[in-house]
């Protein structure tokens, strides 16, 4: 496996879209970026690594990478119901990235799988946010 190359945050708030990052607050931009899943059954009967070349919002300053969790699931979901398996959300797992030529060559011509893990760059970190909607809120005490 190649060393650990983006942060990765999956946003599970259908709602917020992340104009701004949310580590610096700077202006996200939209990348293309080939994201490696795996998705097992548990108890372990099966297990499939699965490759999604996804839009997602990206910060150069931080190297975040932030996709929508909701949209992953989807992708998967209709992936997973043509093996003829019921999908199950718990049961994914996005690790880490693949760069877009190996990605390209792979879909020409698949990797094995001890081939594929050299070519994947790991998260450094699944980050996770807690979100404050805008308003007023009371900070002082109360008399």
């Amino acid at each position: 496996m190649n060393r650990p190359k983006y942060h990765f945050y999956p946003n599970p708030h259908d709602e917020y879209a992340w104009t701004k990052c949310p580590k610096c607050y700077t202006k996200t931009r939209v990348r293309k970026f080939c994201m490696m899943i795996h998705y097992g059954e548990k108890p372990l009967k099966f297990h499939r690594m699965v490759s999604l070349r996804m839009d997602c919002k990206f910060c150069t300053e931080c190297e975040l990478i932030i996709k929508r969790k909701s949209e992953i699931e989807s992708f998967l979901q209709q992936l997973v119901e043509s093996w003829g398996m019921k999908f199950k959300p718990e049961n994914c797992f996005v690790f880490g990235t693949m760069d877009m030529k190996d990605w390209k060559q792979s879909q020409q011509t698949p990797f094995e799988p001890s081939e594929a893990l050299k070519k994947i760059a790991p998260f450094k970190d699944v980050l996770d946010f807690k979100i404050q909607p805008a308003g007023w809120y009371f900070t002082g005490d109360k008399e």
